[in-house]
């Protein structure tokens, strides 16, 4: 198994460093505060905590953070987008403090349960544009656009046949924002290139990807992009069937599907988690958006690279290094 490469800036390190630093010295009172009359922190998750490539990671993190500040945690799993917001107000109602969203599709419900809850803080981990103005809404929001073109030119420079696919779950903005980049980085490393980019409608139906992804390797594609959560098994499964490569999706995959995935995307949820932690005990939840990309440690792939040329390794850290320092606008 490999391990995770980071293009790493000093500006997230120096804001993880005020963020510890808050919780220690004048700030040390209001952290006994908070111990004294505990803090009750809630994730709401939108599949399985205990299945796929998307929920799990999020909720160790969750459960990392909860232990390392003292929180009393609790979570809701395989809550749909139209159901998020009854239950944000029935955690907030209940009196949760901190009220974690792990799901871009989960943003317009917290924009209209924040107000009427401020004294409760929410927090989204995925994707978003805007907090609404709610000093109360605080976001990590990934850079997918980094991710989904750093995906697309990895596809792009592994595949033999310049056809690659794309097998996307619902079309939530974390994933609209994802495929219009993984065409984009496709079409940069290869001019010219094929690509089928397909949404199943679903996160979770692993019999559907897996049609869907059978069907693109029929058609030429010989590199696929799984990018639908627990559904990306059914992609893989059938690359692994048919002779075709993928990529691994927020976690180190290589293991589990070790005939086909040439790399992994890994997202640094606990880095991210643990700064919503330090923050919420400093009392410095302000409705900002950080940003998790490149250049801060955000995000990573697995080297070294597996099932391709070495020069495809070598041509992506390249790309990875030069967005990473605004040397190349991706727009």
């Amino acid at each position: 198994m490999g391990k995770p490469t980071y293009t790493i800036a000093r500006r997230r390190f120096v804001g993880l460093s005020l963020g510890a630093a808050v919780v220690s010295g004048t700030a040390l009172s209001a952290r006994r505060a908070l111990a004294a009359d505990q803090v009750e922190v809630a994730g709401i998750f939108s599949g399985s905590v205990t299945q796929g490539n998307w929920d799990p990671p999020g909720y160790a993190a969750l459960a990392k953070m909860a232990k390392k500040y003292g929180f009393k945690s609790s979570y809701v799993e395989n809550t749909a987008d139209e159901a998020a917001a009854a239950v944000m107000r029935q955690l907030a109602a209940r009196g949760v403090q901190l009220i974690i969203c792990h799901s871009s599709g989960f943003s317009a419900a917290i924009e209209d349960v924040a107000p009427q809850f401020p004294q409760t803080q929410f927090v989204l981990y995925s994707y978003a544009s805007t907090t609404g103005g709610l000093k109360n809404y605080t976001a990590w929001s990934v850079n997918w656009d980094q991710y989904g073109f750093i995906a697309g030119a990895t596809a792009a420079y592994a595949s033999k046949t310049k056809h690659i696919g794309i097998v996307s779950g619902g079309e939530i903005p974390s994933e609209k924002r994802s495929q219009q980049f993984f065409i984009k980085g496709a079409q940069y490393a290869a001019p010219g290139i094929t690509v089928d980019a397909v949404y199943t409608g679903s996160f979770t139906d692993i019999a559907k990807a897996k049609e869907i992804a059978t069907g693109l390797i029929a058609r030429g594609a010989d590199v696929l992009i799984p990018s639908a959560d627990l559904a990306d098994v059914g992609t893989q499964q059938a690359a692994g069937e048919n002779g075709a490569l993928t990529l691994g999706s927020y976690i180190d995959q290589s293991k589990d599907y070790p005939d086909a995935v040439i790399t992994s995307t890994v997202l640094n949820f606990d880095a991210s988690y643990d700064q919503m932690g330090a923050l919420m005990v400093a009392g410095k939840l302000d409705g900002t958006i950080y940003e998790e990309d490149l250049s801060n440690n955000g995000w990573g792939v697995v080297t070294p690279f597996l099932h391709t040329d070495p020069a495809v390794q070598a041509k992506v850290l390249d790309l990875m290094g030069k967005i990473g320092k605004n040397q190349l606008n991706i727009e």
